[in-house]
Parts: C-alpha cells; sequence; structure tokens
C-alpha cells in the first residue's frame, strides 16, 4: 500500500538561503548560538535576520534540541535527500510533503526581503523534490502581504515542479484567509491545481504582543510567548476553517481545495460544523461532500464516528517529522494501521494515501515495500 506523508519538514539550514539574489546578501540569515544556559535552554539557535533575532523552533538545526532528535542532521536539514529518504523508507513511506519550519512564526518585517527569503526557500526545495526523485514534494511560501510578488512567486514555483500546495497560517500578518487582499493569491493557486495548507504556526504580530509579558507555562517552548502556544498554534488553524467555512471565500474560489494541518485531529470538526449549521451556514457541509476540505488526524480518534458524520474523503495524516513533540508520529503505518484496519481495507487506502493524492493533486506509485 502507497504511503503519503501530508505534513513534513525541514529545519532550515545555510544552505536554505544559498539561492538569495546577490543583492540580498547582506541581510541573509545568519546562524547565531547561544550556551544552553539561557532561558531559551535546549533551543539555543537562532536566525539573525535583517538585524533581529528570530527564534524559530529548533530552526537552525544545529542547537542542541536538534542534535538530540532521532534523525540525523541531514535528514533534518535535507542537505542532501538520502538521508531523507532512508528515514523514510524505515518508516514504509513512499512521499512527504514537505513544510517550513520557520513559518511557525512571521519571517521578517521587511516583506521585500520576506518574499526573497521565500523565493530562496522554494528552490531550495524544488531542488530537494529532483533530488529525491519526486518523493518530496512540498508546500510552498509566498508572500501574502504583497499579492503581486506572490502571483509571480506561484507562477515561478509550478514552472520549477515540486509543488503542491501554498503554505498559509490561520492568520496571516493580523489578516483573517479571508481577507480581500489574498484573492490573487487563491486565484492563482485555484488556476494551478495547488491546494492551500493552513497549518500550526502564529502568523500574528498583534496576538503575540498581547502576551509578551505572560510568563511561560511548564513545559512550554520558549519560541511562544507565554501561555499563548494554544491559541496562536492549533486554534488559528481552527480559525482559518471558520474564514473559509463561514464566508463567501468557499463560494469565490470553488475549485480550490484545502488542508487543516497540526490542529490536534479533526474532532473539533463536530462542534465547529454544528455551530455553522445552527447560525444557518449549513454550506460548510458541502465542502466536505465536494472532497475540498482535508483535516490531519490523530491515531486517538474515533474514525468510525467521524466517517459518519463527515464522509471518509477528508481525513489525511502526517509524521510531522523531523519535528518530536506531542504532533509528531514516528512511525505513521505502524501508529494508524490498527485503528484504520477496524474499518477496513477501503477506508485504510483512503487514509494511507488516496484523501492525500487527492489533496495535493498528484498521481503517486509505491517506492518502498507496505503492508498491504
Amino acid at each position: 500500500m502507497i504511503v503519503i506523508d501530508a505534513d513534513a519538514h525541514v529545519m532550515e539550514s545555510e544552505q536554505t538561503w544559498a539561492y538569495l539574489e546577490p543583492e540580498f546578501y547582506a541581510r541573509r540569515p545568519v546562524v547565531v548560538t547561544l550556551p544552553e544556559d539561557t532561558s531559551l535552554g535546549v533551543f539555543n539557535a537562532a536566525w539573525l535576520i535583517d538585524e533581529q533575532i528570530q527564534v524559530f523552533g529548533a530552526s537552525p538545526a544545529v542547537g542542541t534540541r536538534s542534535l538530540r532528535k532521532s534523525y540525523s542532521l541531514d535528514s533534518q536539514n535535507l542537505w542532501g535527500t538520502d538521508a531523507r529518504l532512508k528515514d523514510m523508507d524505515q518508516r514504509k513511506t513512499d512521499y512527504q510533503v514537505v513544510h517550513p519550519t520557520f513559518a511557525l512564526l512571521n519571517l521578517c518585517e521587511d516583506v521585500v526581503l520576506e518574499a526573497a527569503l521565500m523565493r530562496s526557500y522554494n528552490t531550495f526545495m524544488a531542488e530537494k523534490y529532483k533530488e529525491s526523485g519526486g518523493r518530496l514534494l512540498y508546500a510552498a511560501m509566498v508572500p501574502f502581504r504583497s499579492p503581486e510578488l506572490a502571483v509571480k512567486e506561484i507562477q515561478r514555483v509550478v514552472a520549477m515542479g515540486g509543488a503542491v500546495a501554498i503554505y498559509v497560517r490561520g492568520l496571516e500578518w493580523d489578516r483573517p484567509l479571508h481577507d480581500r487582499l489574498f484573492y490573487p493569491i487563491y486565484e492563482e493557486a485555484q488556476r494551478h491545481d495547488l491546494a492551500i495548507s493552513v497549518h500550526v504556526g502564529s502568523g500574528s504580530p498583534k496576538m503575540r504582543s498581547v502576551f509578551s509579558s505572560q510568563e511561560r507555562i511548564r513545559g512550554e517552548e520558549p519560541f511562544w510567548p507565554g501561555g499563548m502556544k494554544r491559541l496562536i498554534g492549533p486554534m488559528t488553524v481552527q480559525f482559518g476553517f471558520y474564514s473559509l467555512a463561514e464566508t463567501s471565500l468557499s463560494i469565490d474560489f470553488p475549485k480550490l481545495r484545502w488542508g487543516f494541518l497540526e490542529a490536534t485531529g479533526s474532532e473539533w470538526l463536530l462542534g465547529a460544523v454544528g455551530a455553522l449549521e445552527r447560525a444557518g451556514k449549513g454550506h460548510s457541509r458541502r465542502l466536505f461532500d465536494e472532497g475540498r476540505i482535508f483535516v490531519s488526524v490523530e491515531p486517538s480518534e474515533d474514525f468510525a464516528y467521524m466517517a459518519n458524520r463527515f464522509g471518509s474523503d477528508f481525513m489525511v495524516f502526517g509524521s510531522d517529522m523531523p519535528h518530536q513533540d506531542e504532533a509528531a508520529h514516528g512511525n505513521l503505518v505502524e501508529e494508524f494501521s490498527a485503528p484504520a484496519e477496524k474499518l477496513g481495507d477501503e477506508f485504510k487506502q483512503k487514509l494511507f494515501w488516496r484523501n492525500a493524492a487527492r489533496l495535493y493533486a498528484f498521481t503517486p506509485k509505491s517506492f518502498v515495500p507496505n503492508p498491504a
């Protein structure tokens, strides 16, 4: 059986920015490392971007957090694709759709520099797509604050190959996804049959500033403002769903497919769709019937109940590789096989690859021997 990992990641390295145009060289991201005894602890690596220190989880992957992971640095950084492909083969995974790690937060204030950094990232990922023989697909980054530059970048990534989605957070620079500013981006994505990948992360500087003086909850990672991780993480992905289902956005772009990833599973849909229907906005359910909504699930969920409510065509899964937190799954096949098999082979095929292939609009083939 084919296995498509709908949500994997890369830990950006200095190689990621090697494709920057010469005029941006002096403003390129530079790795900064710190001792472990600061308040950042093992997240002791950061990027210096345009004279500002930016902490994006374990990106760059040179700090203690990355060195302690079970994946090699080559696999984390995608310096060469052999290490990642080996990790995938060991886990019987044929494809990964790679998402950025630096997108946990806003990249930089200057939109022109932001667009240049995104171009370099996309070129890097397009190269990895080719090196991997097509097994490493990716969600492209585009500057939502500049639709003109974003449209040009979509055209460029389509020409390069390997991009199957456009990455976005539930809020982009303090704007909801249904903001009319973003419409040219959606129109271009729809024209090229690219999905919109709504992923966990904070695209709202104003929301982060509200919590800037709060103490962190015990165990909370230091790159989130204190007490804010759950709000600016999974809940903004869910808010992105409301932006789609509660406005004319889904009607204005009737062929656009949407993936909602890393939002603590899919059972939140029960309350969300129920609330919309009680408010007389029942067209949200039609988005499932039309095959335009996809949501990543967790193995602890009641798949049978969710399939009864929304059908079985919306479910996808992701490993979060090489991240190692509560959203990560070290082995998708092992963790999801048992709950999926209870619903039969057809359901298992949908969860393991058919749904993701429809979301990302590509025709997969098997690369590694997988269980039937």
